[in-house]
Formats: structure tokens, C-alpha cells, sequence
């Protein structure tokens, strides 16, 4: 690729993880402020409670690091995770349920084959070949 090419690809990774950080940070800000709800939502759902725990933190403290692009890809395949069973549990509510964590999958899939990018701490920090780790 040409040095414009690879500026736009770093450019549209950093929006990318800007978006899809902001997602988890507010999702798992608003989870972790009213824990109660949110054990009674995943309880609903059949979600034990320690789990409600782990994903909500993991989702505001997840969101921080890609946002940062901090350990983007690993920390963008456990969110992935999340993702993948949120469409799933959701299904049954229409597009308007689903289509979010499904938007937010495919964005943290993008952030899995480029991981953090240029402009992330990873690269400025770590090693040339960080956003490649």
C-alpha cells in the first residue's frame, strides 16, 4: 500500500475505535452506575450475578483500552464475545434489539484484523510491530 492508503486504513481504524470504545465505555458506565437494574435485567436473562459483574466492568474498562488502543485486539475479542451472545439473547426482539451489539460486532471485528492502529498507545509504546500483536 502507498503512504496515503496506510494513513486512511490508520485514520479509519482510530475512528473506529473512538466509536466503538465510546459504545462501551457509556454501556458499561451506565451498567456499573446502577448495578441493581442491571442485575435485575441479566437475572431476567438468566445471567448469574457474578457475571453481571465481569461483563460490566469488563465493558467499561474493555472500552477505555480500545479507545486508548491499549491490548486493542485481545481486549476486542472478549468484547466480541459479549457481542455474539447479546445478538443471540436479543434475536427474538426484532432488529431494533439485536442491530446494535451487531454493529458494535463488526466494528470490534474490524478492530481484530487491524488491531489498535498508528495512532494508538500500543504504537506509540511498544515495540514497531505493536499494532500487529
Amino acid at each position: 500500500m502507498d503512504k496515503t492508503s496506510n494513513m486512511k486504513a490508520d485514520i479509519a481504524t482510530l475512528i473506529v475505535r473512538i466509536i466503538v470504545g465510546g459504545i462501551f465505555i457509556y454501556s458499561g458506565w451506565a451498567k456499573v452506575s446502577d448495578m441493581a437494574s442491571t442485575i435485575g435485567f441479566f437475572e431476567k436473562l438468566g445471567i448469574p450475578t457474578f457475571i453481571t459483574y465481569f461483563v460490566s466492568y469488563a465493558e467499561l474498562i474493555g472500552g477505555v483500552l480500545v479507545l486508548l488502543g491499549l491490548w486493542t485486539c485481545l481486549v476486542s475479542a472478549l468484547l466480541a464475545i459479549f457481542m455474539i451472545v447479546a445478538v443471540y439473547l436479543m434475536r427474538d426482539g426484532g432488529l431494533m434489539a439485536f442491530g446494535l451489539p451487531l454493529m458494535t460486532l463488526a466494528g470490534l471485528v474490524s478492530l481484530i484484523g487491524s488491531c489498535g492502529g498508528k495512532y494508538s498507545l500500543s504504537s506509540c509504546c511498544c515495540s514497531k510491530d505493536a499494532s500487529k500483536v
